[in-house]
């Protein structure tokens, strides 16, 4: 690790883990933090691996950021004007996008369900339905009385 890691990192611990986490939880993104601070994505995730249980307090932390970034994109799209539609309709995009990325339950987009079948398999099911209504339908051996049949001279 660099001298400049080192002193970015030791930037981070003296910025405070709850005041770097408060951040992100009003709404800003990490990379803005991140770029608008002169961190650095290297010194950043390794301050996160530093400290134990910082990972997972971060993750718990961006899956509640994600509540806050879609409240924001309700809040745009309420606040909308006809002339900045456009740009209203943007910024709720970016956010829906945003938040799903840091909670699934924000995404939004349709789920596609791909089923594969051979025609094979249609045809032995179709053959087991078959086989299994004629058993029901064969008639169990009863005893039947035997007619002789008569010729022409008894009629």
């Amino acid at each position: 690790m660099g001298k400049l890691t080192r002193e970015r990192i030791a930037a981070l611990e003296e910025y405070g883990e709850d005041t770097l986490f408060e951040r992100i939880l009003s709404g800003q993104t990490v990379r803005s933090i991140v770029l608008g601070d002169n961190i650095g994505w290297r010194a950043f995730y390794s301050w996160l691996k530093q400290a134990e249980g910082r990972e997972e307090r971060y993750k718990a932390v961006l899956e509640q950021a994600s509540h806050a970034i879609a409240a924001r994109a309700v809040d745009t799209a309420q606040a909308a004007t006809p002339d900045m539609v456009n740009v209203a309709r943007l910024q709720v995009d970016t956010d829906k996008w945003y938040a799903a990325k840091l909670n699934p339950i924000y995404d939004t987009r349709a789920k596609e369900v791909s089923v594969t079948l051979r025609v094979e398999d249609l045809h032995a099911q179709a053959a087991a339905l078959i086989s299994a209504e004629v058993e029901s339908e064969v008639i169990d051996d009863v005893d039947y009385e035997e007619v002789e049949q008569r010729g022409d001279e008894e009629a």
